[in-house]
């Protein structure tokens, strides 16, 4: 397509890692790594580029963090399972995603800075409830889209082409151009 894309490498816990050590040690998930992971590499971001983020479960909080702070505006977004809150299934999810939570966000400012973005959520997804993707996508006016039987949209559960998704960021990008 033409495009730049930036895949960012965040450090992160693997399940075997949490299920093992349990509640209680120091995961490498956290806000603040990610913030500092991504200080380094915004300097790959131009401010005359079209910026479109993509991201999957906590990737999608952290990117309303990371523009929060550092005032960036978008093209557009688009938000794969996402959540503001505890999840409360799993422990695991909890612990690894606890420094991420927020509730109240400037949503009237993040509107301005992500004119348009969609939410995909599965209506089988065993770690973010249907409510907490819509509540999601309420809070930012975002286009929401049901994805039937896709779980957690992971390749651990079968999951590892998204063809919509890839429509839907082409038509962005070519109505860019």
């Amino acid at each position: 397509m033409g495009q730049k894309v930036i895949i960012p490498d965040f450090p992160y816990n693997t399940h075997e890692e949490l299920t093992k050590n349990g509640p209680g040690f120091e995961v490498k998930q956290s806000l603040s790594s990610w913030m500092k992971y991504c200080e380094i590499h915004l300097k790959d971001l131009h401010s005359t580029e079209k910026l479109c983020f993509i991201g999957h479960s906590v990737s999608c909080i952290f990117i309303l963090h990371l523009l929060s702070k550092w005032n960036l505006t978008l093209d557009s977004a688009f938000f794969v399972a996402p959540f503001l809150q505890k999840l409360g299934g799993r422990w695991e999810f909890d612990y690894v995603n606890k420094t991420f939570y927020k509730n109240d966000f400037d949503f009237v400012q993040l509107k301005r800075l992500i004119p348009t973005s969609y939410v995909f959520y599965s209506d089988d997804d065993p770690a973010v409830p249907t409510k907490l993707s819509q509540e999601f996508a309420q809070k930012l006016g975002s286009q929401e889209i049901l994805v039937r039987s896709a779980k957690h949209f992971s390749t651990e559960s079968g999951f590892i082409q998204f063809p919509l998704l890839l429509e839907l960021c082409k038509s962005r990008i070519n109505r860019n151009l």
